[in-house]
């Protein structure tokens, strides 16, 4: 009976732990496949954000470059009011209809039509700045989101719902929507352009790793990866404030005089 025992002992031994070498195997090709899964997740985000920014990019280089184009925009200035608050009353539905940001393909149409929208409003208002201006706002912004998507990389801590960050919102809100009526209403008043610039540079750059790092994975809050389109859409959103808080700054040394009249 002894012997018995002896000898069923190191069988069970062994099987059990087969099992779970087998259990232990099986958990990390998972985890491998999660991980490869999130990394092409990321790089189809970060794909069509690029893609984003370079027709902003393109459109804003035709725009500011050519003459006859440049012309044209200046002579219809109620065009580009027209389209700022189409651009706005699109803003508002993609915020709140969960329909346009989360069901495909209607969210993928709105991200092109908003994107066109959103590139028009940039190159028009870029024509303000002196020539070097805009490119150099778009080359220190394509900078900064590189650096913040290195710096979210190793970031561990979750922030993704704290305090800071429905702050940050309110700010980044309150700012953008006050520069872009300074901007419209008072150019000539470029301090308000100005502070306007400084304060919403820090929260832009904020909720930016923020959403970068939900991309990432990291977090309380993170973006599922059947959505490509919600973080693309929101990050592109957050860069083309960046270029435009960073255009504010450059107010005293790159704004013209008014080109548009005010309203």
């Amino acid at each position: 009976m002894c012997e018995i025992c002896v000898y069923e002992t190191p069988v069970n031994s062994d099987t059990s732990h087969q099992k779970y070498c087998k259990h232990f195997r099986q958990v990390r090709i998972s985890k491998r496949q999660i991980t490869k899964s999130r990394i092409i997740y990321i790089l189809n985000v970060f794909a069509i954000i690029v893609f984003q920014l370079w027709i902003t990019f393109g459109m804003t280089s035709l725009i500011t470059q050519q003459l006859k184009i440049s012309l044209w925009v200046t002579n219809h200035t109620k065009f580009l009011y027209v389209i700022s608050a189409i651009y706005f009353v699109m803003e508002f539905v993609w915020a709140f209809v969960k329909t346009v940001s989360k069901v495909f393909p209607w969210n993928l149409l709105y991200l092109i039509v908003t994107t066109l929208l959103c590139s028009f409003i940039i190159a028009t208002e870029s024509l303000e700045y002196t020539d070097d201006v805009p490119f150099i706002a778009f080359a220190f912004m394509w900078t900064m989101l590189q650096v913040i998507v290195s710096f979210a990389i190793f970031i561990f801590n979750d922030f993704t719902v704290s305090v800071l960050t429905r702050v940050a919102h309110v700010v980044f809100a309150v700012t953008i929507s006050a520069g872009q009526i300074a901007f419209f209403l008072r150019r000539e008043n470029k301090v308000a352009l100005v502070v306007a610039g400084s304060i919403g540079f820090p929260c832009t750059c904020y909720l930016i790793v923020k959403e970068v790092k939900s991309v990432f994975g990291k977090g309380t809050y993170f973006y599922p990866e059947d959505n490509i389109v919600l973080p693309a859409r929101n990050i592109y959103g957050y860069c083309w404030s960046l270029y435009l808080v960073i255009l504010w700054v450059y107010a005293y040394s790159g704004l013209r005089n008014p080109i548009y009249p005010t309203l």
